[in-house]
């Protein structure tokens, strides 16, 4: 092989040179990769006359190694780093990692759903819902006490208790029962009050309407919610007459007025006021269903939920989980029509 000089290789690797001259020819005599004319290689780098090149005179040995010399008609790839495949542990930290920033994501968008659509599920639209009945004349009663931020102490059984009629002949009189019949009127404005025993919980209720929000691009009409009371559904029905009577109220912001509502289980005691009139529910069932990815199926079912039924119930909604609300809770009550609960003095919590 005929001598060559050592510093001519190629730009794209140092390592190699090819056995002609070529225009992907360096010379790296002085550590820089300096462009070298073809015929300058042809009778100077690649014959024996690259000793007197003015590059190398003077500069001595480099101590490169022999370069490998490959014909120009090859194609030579550049040399890139090799690559290092990730150990179980690397995959695990990423894989966490990308967990993490998607499990933030979702918790701020089920934070975000929850503050703009409050507690409630979406309202139908047309507000379809029963009309409701006009009191019995023989049943009248006086105008309900409007309900002030102060409540008021609690009524006794008086105005709705039926006492019984005496006997028509004596008898010995038999013990008395644990509750008292009442009679159950059909009231003809919204409830005011209401109260559960079992979780402390003696709020007022006020009536609200519809909004309107967006929702992942979306404009949704949702029921208003309110802070530190319970919103009663405008176009439910009111208590004592065939119909659903819905209240909403929030779990963990703006009083948190239903924080404890999931305590309750079948057969506890619920009661509403109107006034100074009380209608007592037991719990009958409790339900958890979607929302926030809810389906256009369950969202159908949340609907009628919350809307009319041809009999007599009380429905109460809230968000759930506490901190995301991705779900509602609903407590369904039925009418107490044996008697009515013994109730606790005024002054109980007004919020858990």
């Amino acid at each position: 092989m005929p001598a060559r000089c050592p510093y001519l290789r190629l730009a794209e690797d140092r390592n190699r040179a090819l056995i002609e001259a070529s225009t992907r020819h360096r010379c790296y005599a002085r550590y820089q990769a300096e462009r070298v004319g073809l015929v300058y290689q042809t009778d100077t780098c690649l014959t024996d006359g690259y000793r007197l090149c003015p590059r190398q005179i003077g500069l001595g040995s480099h101590g490169w190694e022999p370069v490998a010399q490959i014909s120009s008609s090859h194609q030579v790839a550049p040399a890139g780093p090799a690559r290092r495949r990730m150990t179980l542990t690397e995959m695990s930290v990423l894989a966490m990692g990308i967990a993490i920033v998607l499990a933030g994501l979702f918790v701020g968008y089920a934070v975000v759903h929850r503050v703009v659509t409050g507690p409630t599920v979406v309202a139908a639209l047309p507000m379809a819902q029963e009309v409701m009945p006009a009191p019995i004349e023989e049943l009248a009663m006086e105008s309900p006490t409007p309900m002030t931020s102060t409540p008021t102490p609690l009524p006794t059984l008086a105005d709705n208790v039926v006492a019984p009629a005496a006997p028509a002949t004596p008898a010995p009189a038999p013990a008395l029962p644990s509750t008292t019949p009442y009679v159950r009127v059909p009231a003809d404005s919204p409830p005011t009050r209401l109260v559960i025993p079992k979780i402390g919980l003696d709020i007022p209720v006020w009536p609200v309407g519809v909004k309107t929000v967006r929702d992942s691009g979306k404009t949704k009409v949702v029921w208003a919610d309110l802070p530190n009371a319970g919103a009663f559904h405008e176009t439910s029905a009111y208590p004592g007459n065939v119909g659903n009577t819905v209240i909403n109220g929030h779990r963990d912001i703006k009083g948190a007025v239903f924080r404890r509502l999931n305590r309750l289980e079948v057969g506890d005691e619920i009661v509403l006021y109107v006034g100074d009139l009380l209608y007592p529910y037991v719990v009958a069932e409790t339900l958890v269903v979607p929302e926030a990815f809810a389906s256009a199926e369950q969202r159908a079912e949340n609907q009628r939920l919350i809307g009319y039924m041809p009999e007599e119930r009380l429905t109460l909604i809230t968000c759930t989980p506490v901190g995301l609300a991705t779900h509602r809770l609903l407590v369904i009550a039925k009418p107490l029509e044996q008697g009515v609960p013994d109730m606790p003095g005024a002054g109980g919590e007004s919020g858990p």
